[in-house]
């Protein structure tokens, strides 16, 4: 579960700061959340206080359990670090093994062989597969995904979404994304933000006919209709 507890934020976004939360509180038990407003820009800044990325202004949030980084963020994959370094780093941060990690994210990528080369030199497909391989190797209790999950007809995809749902059982998934089938296919809830307050809304037809998903301004930027980057520096906590 995830316990917001007068929580009170305005972080800089889009070069102000802005008023995201006032006095929040909310207990989000475990199921599936789409995360949902009329201002999907903000949802990369409720996503970094639900997952303790960036401490609000006042007031705390508190995990029962492990809590996944963002996952589908861009601008981790990325500099002279090579897909190993990011593996062995990875496993000790969450004490796993490191060769059972490695084997994991080989398995479900389509060129293995590019682990050992530098981000850098990589192509956006293979960062894209490696960002999202490698947040299966952590038992999370709360997946925590800002973007679109991986669609594209292929072999990752089909390998990655069997193990992704099996990781799934029993455990919370928020996802903020603005394909409306990923939302209705994977979530059974709304998580709604809207005048500075989270609720949780039982209807998710008609949470998301309310609210319909839309690429924010930092998604329509990119030009990417892929399914992903990978992690900010610091994210991984």
């Amino acid at each position: 579960m995830i316990y917001l507890n007068g929580v009170t934020d305005e972080p800089y976004a889009f070069g102000n700061r802005q008023p995201l939360l006032a006095n929040a509180n909310l207990d989000i038990p475990v199921g599936r959340y789409a995360l949902l407003s009329p201002v999907p820009e903000m949802h990369r800044q409720i996503v970094d206080v639900l997952c303790c990325l960036r401490p609000p202004r006042r007031g705390f949030v508190r995990h029962d359990g492990t809590v996944s980084w963002a996952i589908g963020r861009q601008g981790f994959i990325r500099g002279k670090a090579t897909g190993l370094a990011v593996i062995e780093f990875v496993s000790e941060m969450y004490e796993l093994d490191v060769d059972a990690t490695f084997e994991l994210v080989a398995d479900l990528v389509t060129d293995p062989k590019t682990l050992a080369k530098p981000m850098e030199h990589w192509p956006l497909y293979a960062r894209q597969e490696f960002s999202f391989a490698l947040a299966l190797a952590p038992a999370f209790d709360v997946y925590v995904i800002e973007g679109a999950i991986p669609f594209e007809p292929c072999r990752f995809t089909r390998l990655w979404l069997a193990l992704f749902e099996e990781r799934l059982i029993g455990r919370t998934l928020i996802l903020s994304s603005y394909r409306q089938n990923q939302l209705a296919d994977y979530c059974l809830k709304g998580l709604i933000y809207e005048r500075s307050e989270l609720r949780i809304e039982d209807d998710l037809d008609q949470c998301i006919s309310k609210y319909p998903p839309r690429r924010s301004r930092s998604d329509s930027g990119t030009g990417d209709d892929g399914f992903g980057g990978g992690f900010d520096d610091g994210q991984l906590i």
